[in-house]
């Protein structure tokens, strides 16, 4: 584990809980890398699965001059490791995933930090083709949609038919929220007939924690009976 930012050489001082998880989320990345940022100078610094620099990568041996070294693998965006969300006692085992289509701004970055101090890690995309991607390599336990994402409206988007065309052994797992001007939040019917879990204005963007819980503990007092008896008749 590396003691000092490779960027600025200040000494990195995670506390006994912050190694732990770092050392948990390494154990995950196999050959690719994992990005935090210093505290510091707030530079990204990237971790081999050993716990050492992976800067040596943007400029690799043997690399002619002028010659324009391959971008590696896009890791996984944990600056919240060092942002003291976690209590002491809390794991990175099985953190779940929510997917964020949401136009970059600031909406976007309330949504991923609302998800952060819910205890999930937000992976943002920018386009419905990645979406789409993550989708397929990710298991997803939220999806959340701005109704303009990629300047297509959700009713005629890719992603929102292809959410409702889902199995049903693989989406009653995802809550689906979907996040617009248009919406009245939190109401359930508005939501049934988009096919979503969950609707929620813009303007209560600001309150979004509190309103994913909310939507959150009424769809699994809803259904959380139905799927565990689905389990326990051997039924995803």
């Amino acid at each position: 584990m590396i003691t000092n930012c490779p960027k600025c050489n200040n000494k990195l001082n995670f506390s006994d809980a912050q190694q732990e998880k770092i050392r948990g989320a390494l154990a995950t990345v196999g050959s690719g890398t994992l990005k935090l940022k210093c505290p510091h100078c707030k530079d990204q610094i990237e971790l081999l699965s050993d716990g050492s620099s992976a800067d040596w990568r943007q400029k690799p041996v043997g690399a002619s001059k002028g010659g324009k070294s391959p971008d590696p693998p896009k890791p996984p965006d944990i600056d919240w490791l060092t942002q003291g969300v976690f209590e002491e006692k809390e794991t990175i085992k099985d953190i779940p995933k929510a997917l964020i289509l949401i136009n970059a701004g600031a909406t976007r970055d309330k949504v991923t930090g609302s998800m952060v101090e819910s205890f999930f890690q937000p992976i943002a995309v920018d386009t419905v083709a990645e979406a789409l991607e993550q989708m397929q390599i990710v298991q997803f336990d939220a999806v959340i949609m701005q109704s303009n994402f990629d300047n297509k409206p959700f009713q005629t988007s890719e992603f929102h038919d292809f959410m409702k065309k889902m199995p049903m052994n693989r989406r009653r797992y995802i809550f689906y929220a979907l996040l617009g001007p248009e919406f009245h939040t939190l109401y359930t019917l508005e939501a049934a007939s988009y096919s979503v879990n969950m609707v929620v204005n813009e303007r209560d963007i600001e309150h979004f924690k509190n309103v994913y819980k909310r939507g959150k503990v009424e769809y699994d007092e809803l259904f959380g009976p139905y799927i565990n008896a689905l389990k326990e008749h051997g039924r995803n």
